[in-house]
């Protein structure tokens, strides 16, 4: 009874209380003027502002206190927090053609095929799961690297130090400072990350060259073939025979249109044959569909333009001629070409590079697997499998971002470039003057 007569008892001096406040309320209502309603937008905005900063002030503590561990490479630690800046730099690599993927190909850009140079991703997998595994066999790499230098006695040069300054200072221009907050960027951090890949650069760069006394070039270069490499470069004009839409459709022009065609393109096969310029023969003020282009073909890939037998008469042409026209309805062009070089060795030489490139990046390869196998690398299921390319730093930096960076970045460079135009030429005319 006495706990129940409380509880009423309360509940009577509340609403007593409730109605005090209402009437006194009510009265000072009269009273508030413009200035005690600037005093309360103040307090609501101070007391949001305080709010803000205590947010961020507990965020900053909880990663203080304990960031998400990704992996460990014998027992160190490689956080969510450090693998934010590599995460970040491919995906605003990729982001700013999602939009063009997205219009072209149907699909966005993390869902294509992957793009990336990653021997251990197969290339069937998706861009965001190849960009993922890429991303951490990089990190490891740098890792292992990094201790493999310092226990070789590598140590950062004055120059290098400054390098990863300047470094980090270029990877975090044009962010606010709640982006680099939400990306855990900081130039202590990412100066830090930047002397250790330097570090880890260095040393690769080195085992490398060690690595590739041991290619046998000769012996790679003897399986590229000089004739299937064996080059041809052209000068030509041509008009398609079919036109593509918007949305990717193609379809064949009609038999009006290729007469059309026949006629503007024998125009200036015949002003090919006195032309000085065979690359101007079409005028500034000419309305056609026939383009001028230059090509490079080998004698294995050949060249979609024309069709086999065709191609053969072109192969066949000696530096300097000019072909008839050719109505090639089975390649789907009408075209006519001037032989540049019949015999370019540029082809070949290009494949004979890209192999040996091939084999000594395959000599690395096993060399770095190896090595990696004297290290315990423990990746985090539970933190790495919750990374989704694509969506990890993109709305922190949208695609918009990126191209206002990329704008004010431009203007910049081309106002430095202008500057030092000015500058030279004002010293040129005092020199000149003197």
């Amino acid at each position: 009874m006495n706990s129940a007569k409380k509880v009423m008892n309360q509940q009577k001096d509340n609403s007593e209380k409730k109605e005090n406040v209402t009437v006194k309320a009510a009265t000072g209502k009269k009273k508030l003027g413009v200035s005690s309603g600037r005093n309360v937008k103040a307090i609501v905005l101070s007391a949001i502002c305080i709010v803000l900063v205590l947010v961020l002030c507990i965020g900053v503590g909880i990663q203080q206190l304990g960031p998400e561990v990704a992996f460990t490479v014998n027992g160190t630690k490689v956080t969510m927090d450090d693998m934010m800046y590599p995460i970040y730099e491919k995906e605003s690599y990729y982001l700013p053609y999602d939009e063009m993927y997205q219009a072209y190909m149907g699909t966005s850009v993390w869902e294509s095929s992957y793009q990336g140079s990653d021997s251990n991703v197969p290339s069937s997998v998706s861009n965001k799961i190849g960009i993922k595994q890429e991303i951490l066999d990089n990190e490891e790499e740098y890792v292992v690297l990094y201790k493999e230098a310092v226990k070789a006695g590598y140590k950062l040069t004055s120059a290098e130090e400054k390098k990863a300054e300047s470094q980090a200072k270029k990877a975090m221009k044009g962010l606010s400072w709640v982006q680099k907050f939400r990306l855990s960027m900081s130039k202590k951090r990412l100066t830090k990350r930047f002397e250790k890949t330097i570090l880890a650069d260095r040393y690769k760069s080195d085992r490398q060259k060690e690595l590739n006394k041991k290619v046998d070039e000769t012996s790679v270069i003897k399986k590229i073939s000089k004739k299937d490499y064996r080059e041809y470069d052209i000068q030509y004009y041509a008009v398609a025979l079919s036109k593509t839409d918007s949305s990717g459709n193609t379809k064949k022009v009609s038999a009006k249109k290729k007469q059309e065609y026949k006629t503007e393109i024998n125009k200036y096969a015949k002003k090919a044959a006195q032309a000085k310029d065979f690359t101007k023969l079409i005028g500034s003020k000419d309305k056609t569909d026939v383009k001028y282009d230059k090509a490079e073909f080998t004698e294995k890939a050949g060249w979609s333009y024309l069709s086999t037998a065709n191609l053969k008469k072109v192969k066949a042409m000696k530096n300097g001629t000019v072909s008839p026209v050719f109505y090639d309805e089975k390649a789907g062009y009408y075209v006519f070409v001037k032989m540049i070089d019949n015999n370019s060795t540029s082809s070949y030489q290009k494949a004979c590079d890209d192999a040996v490139k091939s084999a000594q990046t395959e000599k690395y390869t096993e060399w770095l697997n190896k090595l990696k196998e004297s290290y315990k690398i423990k990746v985090n299921a539970s933190v790495w499998n919750n990374v989704e390319i694509g969506s990890m730093t993109t709305e922190i930096v949208t695609a918009e971002d990126l191209q206002k960076m990329n704008e004010s970045s431009s203007k910049k460079s081309s106002s430095k470039s202008s500057s030092k135009k000015s500058t030279s030429k004002s010293s040129g005319s005092s020199k000149s003057s003197k």
